[in-house]
């Protein structure tokens, strides 16, 4: 069992833009630059959202396909090299930084551009969940159609389902296949 990661802002954040697309909501790509300002003004990351423009939409949503890639790879080495894949595509190399308890952390350094600082906050936020945690707690919902990503917050790190919906829709699915059959 692996250490459940924290969920820092900037991990919220990256959540937030990896739940922009969701396959049980109409519709589906519910991204854009007011979301994503109004998530980083409610966790204090402002200074990293407020800079995107509509411009910017057609890099953000590359930047969650690509971030949606690292948790739809097929295992733990896959989802590594998925995830250093996109830090080097976003930053610019890595700084050390004290972190807010006085513990130092590796922190990328973002790309040039609005999106830049953004891209590097988020993968760098799935790149800190990862060495706590393990790439093992990245997942695809297991509920047919959803496929949204999820990381395991869980103590015993056995979270299958993105949300509690899916979670019942899955096992209401599994009571009538067993009714139908016996």
């Amino acid at each position: 069992m692996s250490a459940v990661p924290p969920l820092e802002p900037a991990l919220r954040l990256a959540v937030t833009l990896l739940h922009s697309y969701w396959v049980l909501q109409e519709p589906a790509d519910q991204l854009s630059v007011a979301r994503i300002r109004a998530a980083g003004r409610d966790l204090d990351l402002a200074e990293v959202t407020d800079p995107l423009g509509e411009d910017d939409l057609p890099r953000l949503r590359e930047l969650r396909e690509r971030l949606y890639q690292v948790f739809a790879a097929p295992d733990p080495a896959a989802r590594l090299a998925t995830l250093n894949g996109v830090l080097a595509e976003v930053s610019a190399g890595t700084a050390v930084e004290s972190g807010p308890d006085a513990t130092l952390r590796l922190t990328p350094l973002p790309r040039p551009g609005p999106v830049g600082p953004f891209a590097a906050l988020v993968a760098g936020a799935l790149a800190r969940a990862a060495a706590t945690g393990g790439t093992d707690r990245f997942g695809v919902c297991a509920a047919d159609p959803c496929r949204a990503p999820y990381l395991d917050r869980t103590r015993a790190g056995r979270q299958r389902y993105c949300c509690e919906l899916c979670n019942n829709r899955a096992a209401a699915a599994a009571y009538r296949s067993r009714s139908r059959r016996g």
